[in-house]
């Protein structure tokens, strides 16, 4: 992969002045961001597909992937813009379509240098191009052996692999500057099989910061038991009581909560939630780290260059500090830290969480399973299925509820005893803090979107019926 080249700090600022300039702002920021991989493809229609003796059995191809692009924000008294474009940014002389009637309504703040010092982010060499496209390989002939030792008869339907790195630098007339260097690995995969006269199938999709990183293991296991799933026969009854919930259903349960983890407004409504009561068990520990050294996009500053930080939003059952931008810092004795990401470099940065995550608990998902006497396992959100919180008014006259559809297992000690091949898990969001009775110590990341992870969770008190 091409070294990501990027324009100075020198030439934003040159840049910043002649857009200051010609529409007479006060204030204004440019964002530049480049990004290039490699995409490993391996062809479902292609012969030797289904039982490769070894990696260079896999008919595959590699397509490379780049893309560079740019965003300005300007602001004065009463008007703003925002302009987002491919390509390079434009030479000192080329902003001339820009003058003081490009401005709209509307307001723009922009952060001061932090007094805080940003910690630097680990740096990690790219792969070079050959050798991304054999670890891929690699990598899918890996996890269908280990897939077919755990279920016979399994095969690969497609695979798309993806090693990837991404830099940015910005640069803001208060004389912020930020540069941040991303890597991402993405694993895009979908198995089948036949067995009790039923052919199944799923697929999977997973990130991560390189395809080193990747647990071929991991990723079987989680492969078998959808396609166990996909081919057992559905229990119409469904047990009350317990409820273990994997890593991939608490990951999303918990990108449901987010919004009362972020800002005022939520930070209030988490207080309603708990209303002089524990929010969760005293395992229970949920963290915002922008800068997490095995997150996939660790950084040590955020998208408008403000420093990031571990921010612990629920700590031991109890709230925690909200995960504040910075013109909220000093709201309530909290400070604030970096939290505004952009979803890509076409869109305007927004509060949002980094690598939100619950941290392991104490007990081994493996006894949280096998220790259910009767009871559900849930493996997955259903695709396509129902997926949302509503958190009530400001009052807390209404009952802040959720809702998500999930595919799992009715078990007995860990025994599988028939499929749920679609559920509706919902009830209120207290009970769903305060039901938590088990925190695992598995702890796995998802895009959900962004970086959610959390390990498997022993649940009660919630209400799961057939959809």
């Amino acid at each position: 992969m091409k070294p990501l080249r990027l324009p100075t700090i020198q030439a934003l600022r040159t840049a910043l002045t002649a857009v200051t300039e010609r529409t007479g702002a006060s204030s204004a920021e440019i964002y530049v961001k480049a990004g290039g991989g490699v995409q490993v493809e391996i062809d479902p229609w292609r012969p030797a597909i289904a039982s490769p003796a070894t990696p260079a059995d896999w008919r595959s191809h590699a397509l490379h992937v780049e893309e560079k692009g740019w965003a300005l924000r300007a602001g004065a008294e009463g008007g703003a813009l925002f302009v987002a474009e491919s390509g390079s940014l434009p030479a000192p002389g080329g902003w001339r379509g820009l003058n003081r009637h490009s401005l709209r309504p509307g307001s723009l703040r922009l952060p001061s240098p932090s007094r805080r010092k940003a910690s630097m982010a680990t740096a990690r060499k790219h792969l070079p191009d050959g050798d991304a496209e054999t670890l891929g390989r690699n990598l899918a002939h890996g996890i269908l052996e280990r897939t077919r030792s755990e279920l016979a008869g399994s095969y690969l339907i497609r695979a798309r692999l993806y090693d990837g790195a991404s830099a940015s630098v910005l640069a803001n007339s208060e004389g912020v500057t930020g540069r941040t260097s991303l890597r991402l690995a993405t694993v895009e995969m979908e198995f089948a099989v036949e067995r009790n006269a039923t052919r199944g199938s799923c697929s999977l999709y997973r990130a991560a910061r390189d395809l080193r990183d990747f647990d071929a293991p991991t990723i079987a296991a989680e492969v078998a038991d959808r396609l166990t799933l996909a081919t057992a026969a559905p229990e119409t009854v469904l047990p009350s009581g317990e409820l273990a919930v994997s890593p991939a259903v608490a990951s999303n349960l918990l990108a449901l909560l987010s919004p009362v983890l972020r800002d005022r407004d939520g930070w209030e409504t988490l207080q309603r939630l708990s209303s002089g009561y524990s929010l969760g068990p005293t395992d229970l520990t949920v963290l915002d780290d922008g800068a997490l050294e095995t997150g996939w996009i660790q950084t040590s500053v955020d998208d408008e260059g403000v420093p990031t930080r571990a921010v612990t939003l629920i700590r031991e059952g109890e709230p925690g500090e909200p995960l504040l931008p910075w013109e909220d810092d000093g709201w309530s004795g909290f400070s604030a830290t970096g939290c505004r990401r952009r979803s890509g470099w076409r869109a305007p940065p927004e509060i949002s969480h980094s690598h939100l995550y619950i941290a392991p608990g104490p007990e081994p998902a493996d006894q949280i399973r096998t220790g259910i006497r009767r009871g559900c396992y849930l493996l997955d959100r259903a695709p396509g299925g129902r997926l949302g919180a509503t958190f009530g008014d400001s009052h807390g006259d209404a009952e802040a509820t959720f809702e998500i559809d999930v595919t799992g297992f009715v078990i007995e000690h860990d025994r599988i005893l028939g499929a749920i091949p679609r559920a509706r898990l919902g009830g209120s969001i207290r009970q769903l803090l305060r039901g938590i009775r088990a925190v695992g110590d598995d702890v796995r990341f998802l895009p959900v979107p962004g970086a959610v992870g959390a390990p498997t969770l022993l649940l009660t008190g919630l209400q799961l019926e057939p959809v």
